[in-house]
């Protein structure tokens, strides 16, 4: 009975005849939902002015209804959208750099952001692949064939010190600097001059009036622009800040 209700309901539709009914209400499981649905969404609609209710089974909606439908939507989720910068540098950039991108780490997770197989989506994936093939002229992984691409452990480390010691040079010989990379264990110290943004990620300027470092950058480092600082470089890279630490004697 459902389903005789539906169809009696659907030819009413200007230009939907019983073959074209018929056909859509075998392809629907359950028209009595189906139906249900649609009528909670021209609510939702009628309330936000997009809609006008006749009587109990016609509706007056505008020929716009779709794009006014799109617009009721983002302007309900806007709260609930988030946006984040993944890398400052484009997908063809990328693809040939020799230092760690974002598509590198993309490569090395394990569970890969969702793309979608059209548009962007399929850009990106295209990108990913050409970045393995790159990363294998370049000798960072190796091709097994059958689209197996390996590549070490320490992939993206390897490709950051890359980034950061060509960058390192540059901006050290402009500045008349000797370059001197932080060596884990070692003492990091001098005016922070601001930061420079690579395909790695940003990375702090230090200068102390002989060396040029650079050290990734930390939120933390906003308050320090134009001071001097000091630390001790880690094995992972990073730097063990001593802001406001008063240094005694060790005995």
């Amino acid at each position: 009975m459902a389903r005789h209700e539906f169809c009696r309901h659907f030819v009413a539709i200007p230009g939907v005849g019983p073959v074209t009914a018929l056909s859509f209400m075998t392809a629907i499981d359950d028209p009595e939902a189906f139906i249900r649905s649609h009528v909670r969404r021209l609510e939702a609609l009628r309330r936000a002015g997009h809609a006008e209710r006749l009587d109990a089974d016609r509706w007056r909606v505008p020929a716009d209804l779709v794009g006014r439908g799109q617009a009721y939507d983002l302007a309900r989720d806007r709260g609930n959208i988030r946006i984040g910068i993944l890398s400052t540098t484009g997908l063809d950039h990328q693809i040939g750099h020799e230092g760690a991108t974002w598509l590198d780490r993309e490569l090395a997770v394990r569970e890969r952001t969702v793309l979608a197989d059209e548009g962007f989506g399929r850009e990106v994936k295209t990108a990913l692949e050409r970045r393995k093939q790159s990363l294998v002229d370049m000798g960072y992984a190796t091709d097994h064939g059958d689209g197996r691409v390996i590549a070490p452990k320490d992939l993206i480390r390897r490709l950051e010190a890359v980034d950061i010691d060509r960058a390192g040079r540059t901006l050290a010989a402009e500045r008349g600097r000797e370059w001197q990379p932080a060596v884990p264990g070692n003492y990091v110290g001098g005016q922070l001059l601001g930061s420079t943004q690579l395909a790695s990620g940003r990375f702090a300027m230090i200068d102390d009036g002989m060396g040029f470092s650079l050290v990734p950058w930390r939120p933390v480092l906003e308050q320090q622009m134009g001071r001097h600082i000091s630390g001790i470089a880690t094995p992972g890279g990073d730097v063990d800040w001593s802001f406001g630490r008063k240094r005694g004697l060790g005995l």
